[in-house]
């Protein structure tokens, strides 16, 4: 019953004070955000993308931003299909259209350099946008997938395919979970994390639960050597989980620290256990 009340938007606020964003993507989606203001001048930001059936204001996510907040100015976003956004969920893919406007908006209150923290779906998002050329100065991704799999290969993903690919489940998860799911007529194939990331040239950390029900541990040592020189994985102990699961007092605060030392060396720092290949 919680994960209905949070994912429909019932329980969960954001606990500081913030205002209303509201942005229009490129394809004419209409987004709904929430922004924090931060210490210091201002140059820096951090966009925050969620993940699937989820929402900036469910809690786990409004903790998060408002612990990063304690570093810098944070966007959270709706992405489309979710929360107060329009259009429909891709996933992760047309979602790179979302990242892209958040990062116009901050671009356009001041911020010089933004570092964007995907999760899960969200993270998909982040690196297919800062793949294709989106102007983005860090990137971190939580729970992120390596590759597309068809078929889904752990028993959640197996579920989630079961509803994107019936019309009649899309249709009850939306009356359940307000959440607008679209269709495989609406993915376009995009490469796969792993390769999106040949496009992606700026400073990168990677965050992966050990024992990750959806995509395994492997995965992100894949992302973080795919990424090549200068990437950081974290391997985060059995009991992290999946996505905002592991959204702890102390992780939130040790990733605002993560950000704060990119903020000044422009590098993330690495933790006692790291994801390797």
């Amino acid at each position: 019953m919680r994960r209905y009340l949070e994912a429909r938007g019932v329980v969960g606020r954001i606990d500081r004070p913030h205002v209303t964003a509201r942005l229009v993507t490129a394809d004419g989606v209409a987004l709904e955000g929430s922004y924090l203001s931060g210490p210091g001048s201002g140059e820096v930001a951090v966009l925050l993308a969620h993940g699937f059936a989820a929402n900036r204001r469910k809690p786990a996510y409004a903790r998060l931003a408002v612990a990063l907040a304690q570093h810098a100015p944070v966007l959270t976003v709706d992405l489309r299909g979710h929360g107060g956004s329009g259009g429909a969920c891709t996933l992760g893919d047309r979602e790179a259209r979302d990242i892209e406007a958040a990062l116009r908006w901050l671009r356009g209150v001041g911020h010089d350099r933004v570092v964007a923290v995907g999760v899960s779906m969200g993270a998909t998002a982040v690196l297919h946008a800062a793949a294709g050329g989106a102007a983005v100065d860090g990137v971190v991704t939580v729970s992120a997938p390596g590759w597309f799999r068809d078929p889904p290969d752990t028993v959640p993903l197996q579920r989630l395919h079961g509803v994107w690919v019936s019309p009649v489940r899309r249709r009850a998860l939306r009356m359940g979970l307000g959440v607008r799911l679209d269709g495989p007529a609406g993915w376009s194939s995009p490469p796969h994390p792993v390769e999106m990331l040949d496009g992606v040239s700026v400073a990168y950390l990677a965050v992966h639960g050990h024992g990750d029900p959806y995509f395994p541990a492997s995965d992100g040592a894949a992302l973080v050597a795919a990424a090549g020189d200068g990437a950081v994985g974290w391997l985060e102990p059995a009991g992290f989980g999946h996505a905002e699961d592991g959204f702890t007092p102390a992780f939130n605060r040790r990733l605002g620290g993560a950000i704060a030392t990119w903020q000044a060396t422009g590098t993330f720092p690495t933790r006692d256990a790291s994801l390797s290949a």
